[in-house]
């Protein structure tokens, strides 16, 4: 016998006439693992809960969103009244002019005349007339307030030729040339020109 069968007998004792008798069944019945299923009840419930879940969702979402709605409107109107007796200010701005710029030309004068001597056979100096001026040269086209400004080398004596637009720019010219290394005097010949 199975551990899941059951065997059932029954007696049954039939009289007729003149005979007796007695009939014995047996039936046999099988018990397996019982099948574990949602009842329509339960799957009804769980449907009916979800939908609420889904309306409580939508309700909270308009709900918001329709207070959104009326914060805004509230603040327009107090704006509004707010406003109300006032004109709207309107700022003009100045529309902006191209600077106008005027040009002196620059007096003509002659380009200046560098004579080299050559150097003689005895004397070796650290630094020759011409690197010293390359160098002031180059210090002087870096500034723009400088640009119109020349400087000659000879004997370690720096020349200034050009013109100014100011005694500043003069001196600050001579300043400059100073700084090259291996100058040992100038002679400022710029013509400041007044404006």
């Amino acid at each position: 016998m199975y551990p899941n069968e059951r065997t059932e007998q029954k007696r049954v004792v039939v009289d007729g006439f003149g005979d007796r008798r007695e009939v014995v069944s047996e039936s046999t019945s099988h018990r397996g693992p019982r099948e574990v299923g949602l009842s329509g009840g339960t799957v009804a419930l769980i449907v009916l809960l979800a939908v609420i879940a889904i309306l409580t969702t939508v309700y909270v979402v308009n709900n918001r969103n329709a207070n959104e709605a009326a914060n805004r409107e509230a603040l327009r109107e107090a704006a509004g009244q707010a406003n109300k007796g006032q004109a709207p200010a309107v700022i003009q701005q100045p529309a902006q002019q191209p600077p106008v710029i005027i040009q002196q030309p620059a007096p003509v004068q002659p380009p200046p005349v560098i004579i080299q001597q050559p150097t003689q056979a005895g004397t070796s100096s650290v630094l020759d007339d011409t690197t010293i001026q390359d160098a002031a040269t180059k210090r002087l086209t870096d500034d723009p307030d400088l640009a119109s400004v020349s400087v000659t080398v000879n004997d370690a004596r720096a020349t200034l030729t050009g013109t100014a637009s100011s005694g500043e720019i003069k001196a600050k010219a001579e300043r400059v040339v100073k700084g090259v290394r291996g100058v040992k005097s100038i002679d400022n010949k710029i013509v400041v020109s007044g404006q």
